[in-house]
């Protein structure tokens, strides 16, 4: 397993550009970077980007997935083309920063309603996707999120059976406030787990920094170290939860104290 930070860390704090540098700053060589707006998707951005990003590793790219990523499911085809459009554009920022992985979060849950998807229809369209990121020699990386179609273990279970060549991002926090044990999540997705996003959550179901909360993250690494998967775990703070980058910092260093605890044993 590989330790790194997500820019998304940074939201509101400092912008996208300049994110390499903290992380260098911060000793960090590792990261997934996360896209804010419909500008950052342009090419001029992302290929001002490549000089700047120098020695650090990109895992990932993801974005704000609200807005387009519903659209790649809608019914018409003139919706779902424009949203193919914003799709190709990250699948290229992916590209040419050397990311493997595409975070991608999928439909929304607009209302309550049952789980009964429709798995293979589901799975035709994310199939059709995966086409697509790999023609820019990038990987769909499907991450849940309690507010998605993909909040429940066995929604994962059921679509990687349509879906072979899909990948998943399992993220921590967003299993917990789904109501699951990320360790479910864990076990639905097997050894197609590409990355981990890593956060904590308090007594009172609020984000928190690693470390802060009531999250058992060794026992996430235990089980990560165990199935002997080759992941990448990113810590994906909200910039809420702490007032200075040192924080970040320590919380990230915690994390790798656990790691390591874990790997000597």
């Amino acid at each position: 397993m590989k330790l790194g930070i997500s820019t998304a860390s940074f939201f509101n704090r400092v912008q996208t550009e300049s994110s390499f540098d903290i992380l260098r700053q911060m000793r960090v060589d590792t990261t997934e970077v996360f896209l804010n707006t419909y500008s950052e998707y342009e090419k001029p951005f992302v290929d001002a980007l490549i000089p700047r990003r120098g020695n650090i590793r990109v895992h990932s790219v993801h974005c704000i997935g609200t807005q387009f990523e519903p659209q790649l499911f809608n019914a018409n085809a003139r919706v779902r083309g424009d949203a193919e459009i914003l799709f190709r554009k990250v699948c290229y920022a992916g590209f040419m920063l050397g990311a493997k992985f595409y975070t991608f979060h999928g439909p929304v849950r607009l209302k309550k309603r049952d789980n009964d998807f429709e798995y293979q229809k589901l799975g035709n369209r994310i199939n059709q996707l995966i086409e697509i990121a790999q023609s820019y020699g990038m990987n769909l990386s499907y991450e849940n999120v309690y507010w998605t179609y993909a909040s429940f273990p066995e929604y994962f279970k059921q679509l990687l059976k349509v879906c072979p060549r899909l990948y998943t991002t399992l993220d921590v926090k967003q299993a917990v406030l789904s109501g699951y044990d990320p360790i479910k999540f864990m076990d639905a997705m097997g050894d197609r787990i590409s990355t981990v996003h890593l956060c904590d959550v308090d007594k009172q179901d609020k984000t928190a920094l690693p470390g802060k909360g009531k999250v058992n993250f060794e026992k996430i690494f235990r089980e990560l170290d165990r199935l002997g998967l080759n992941v990448t775990a990113l810590l994906e703070a909200y910039s809420r939860d702490y007032t200075d980058i040192n924080e970040l910092k320590d919380s990230y260093d915690y994390l790798e104290k656990v790691w390591a605890r874990v790997k000597s044993r």
